[in-house]
């Protein structure tokens, strides 16, 4: 994402929320400052060609998980918003977690330990838990601010953990990209944490619009998944019903799996 094209989006959330432009950039400052060199080269391999499942932390995120277990969906590369990941460590460890670090920390760092990456996000609001979780982090971390990027950060694109799971699956070549738990509605899903409801609801009208804009403009291959909610203009939505699973996987885990696509099944355990 260049960031003469992001610009003008992050404009007008900032004014759309009344956003803080200095404490954005002061808690980028403290994120690149705790962070070890970054390797996107690395996370770039997991993740191009293949198709990807990306989790957010809407209310129907419990049911989608079950229907797409049974669907074989959860062998592919697995992407967790933030608090998601919670849900989705029932099933097995996710590929990557995208968080700003207001979900369960304790799960998070757990599917880290596991062999997870994570993409930490630093803005306005979360100086205190950076400070507090990064320095744990020596590997399989990277860095991400809504303002202007330098140093080890980088910007993707998009402004809600769920929409810039998103933006970092296209900008890292998913071949496909699945959007589950992704309601967008005026419900806040318990995997969301204690929100003010009024500002969510907003944040969650910048989601759809920035998914809408990634898909019609910038060319992102997605489909939604999501069981209830609303609709993402641009973007086709498909239900999933009774498939003929692809291999399962022991829950728990303590490793995540390769996917089971084409030319990786020797992979696959």
């Amino acid at each position: 994402m260049y960031w003469e094209a992001w610009k003008p989006r992050y404009e007008h959330i900032v004014s759309q929320l009344g956003l803080n432009k200095k404490a954005d950039e002061n808690a980028a400052r403290t994120l690149n400052g705790l962070l070890p060199p970054p390797d996107p080269a690395e996370l770039k391999k997991l993740v191009r060609g293949r198709e990807c499942v990306v989790f957010g932390a809407g209310p129907s995120l419990d049911s989608d998980l079950e229907k797409l277990e049974r669907a074989g969906y959860l062998s592919r590369v697995l992407v967790t918003a933030d608090g998601a990941t919670s849900a989705v460590l029932r099933y097995r460890n996710p590929e990557i977690i995208v968080t700003d670090l207001d979900g369960d920390v304790d799960d998070q760092l757990r599917a880290w330990r596991r062999g997870s990456w994570m993409v930490v996000h630093a803005h306005g609001d979360n100086i205190q838990q950076v400070r507090k979780v990064v320095p744990k982090l020596n590997e399989r971390v990277i860095g991400t601010t809504q303002a202007r990027p330098f140093g080890k950060l980088f910007n993707f694109g998009g402004f809600t953990d769920g929409d810039r799971a998103v933006f970092i699956a296209h900008e890292f070549g998913a071949s496909k990209i699945y959007l589950s738990g992704m309601d967008l509605s005026n419900v806040v899903g318990k995997y969301s944490g204690k929100k003010d409801p009024k500002r969510k609801f907003i944040k969650l009208e910048i989601c759809g619009e920035l998914l809408s804009w990634l898909a019609s403009q910038l060319g992102a291959p997605m489909v939604n998944l999501t069981t209830g909610g609303k609709s993402i203009r641009n973007i086709p939505k498909k239900v999933v019903e009774g498939a003929t699973p692809l291999p399962r996987f022991r829950r728990g885990a303590s490793r995540f799996y390769a996917t089971c696509t084409e030319g990786s099944e020797k992979r696959c355990r």
